[in-house]
């Protein structure tokens, strides 16, 4: 029996076809977060809230909820050319989509991939998607409660120190914001990637207990590139809970390795 093998033009196509119903979701829901808000209005005697077009959409409030949560007291945010706060408010409804649709993105991926995995890989992939999408966006959590206003808090004093009014243009403060917490997302999966590594047998627990040093190295490289705090405080904020996920990690691959290894001795 031959396998067929497909065309990198028919790999694409396929993959194309995989995702392209979370693209509409996305698009979908970047569109009603952007042009729809909550409004009061009046249908057959009943006073309701209903989402209708209004300038106040639900992206306005949250990124104006954000910005009272994140900004210290007395930075002003500030609009530098008309286009400016038209683009970062699509920006911003785009990344409020893509947090809502992550569970169906991971869906999408897992049914693309399916087919070509082994059936033990396929089980670690399954396994691993509701805890890729939990992990991902307890890192935003993280990032959003505890390392942005840290930053801030730390960095902003320099500017008042030396007699600079301090303000946050629209476009680097949404930027930032959420290249930050993507960024945390993904580092936050560092658990699961050992995990599945080690699930498939490409890499034995043993592995991640003898490279611990060379984990903290990077882990501390890391958190210095995307905390620009000179003081080492978020630095030390970031750090702490990417060596506590990377412990998580090792135990729980060390714990599949030694359950797999009683099950085989079990079978002899």
């Amino acid at each position: 029996m031959t396998v067929r093998r497909m065309t990198f033009l028919q790999e694409l196509k396929t993959f194309v076809k995989h995702i392209l119903h979370w693209v509409y979701a996305l698009v979908v829901f970047a569109f009603f977060f952007f042009l729809l808000g909550p409004e009061e209005t009046t249908i057959f005697g009943y006073d309701l809230v209903l989402p209708l077009p209004t300038k106040d959409s639900f992206s306005a409030q949250i990124f104006n909820l954000i910005r009272g949560d994140l900004l210290p007291p007395g930075v002003e945010l500030v609009v530098t050319n008309p286009m400016s706060a038209f683009a970062s408010q699509i920006l911003f409804s785009l990344l409020l989509s893509f947090l809502l649709t992550i569970p169906f993105f991971i869906y999408k991926i897992v049914l693309y991939i399916k087919p070509a995995l082994l059936p033990h890989e396929r089980k670690a992939v399954i396994l691993s998607s509701f805890p890729f999408a939990f992990l991902f966006l307890a890192g935003c959590a993280f990032s959003y409660f505890f390392l942005i206003p840290a930053t801030f808090e730390v960095l902003y004093p320099y500017a008042t120190a030396i007699g600079a009014t301090p303000f946050f243009t629209i476009d680097e403060f949404v930027y930032y914001v959420s290249g930050l917490m993507i960024a945390v997302g993904l580092m936050f999966l560092l658990p699961l990637f050992m995990f599945s590594l080690s699930f498939i047998g490409v890499i034995r627990p043993k592995f991640w207990k003898e490279k611990w040093r060379y984990a903290l190295l990077l882990f501390l490289v890391l958190s210095a590139i995307i905390t620009p705090d000179g003081s080492g405080v978020t630095m030390i904020l970031l750090f702490l809970p990417l060596m506590i996920l990377y412990v998580a990690g090792y135990f729980f691959a060390r714990e599949l390795d030694k359950s797999a290894r009683d099950d085989e001795r079990g079978r002899i």
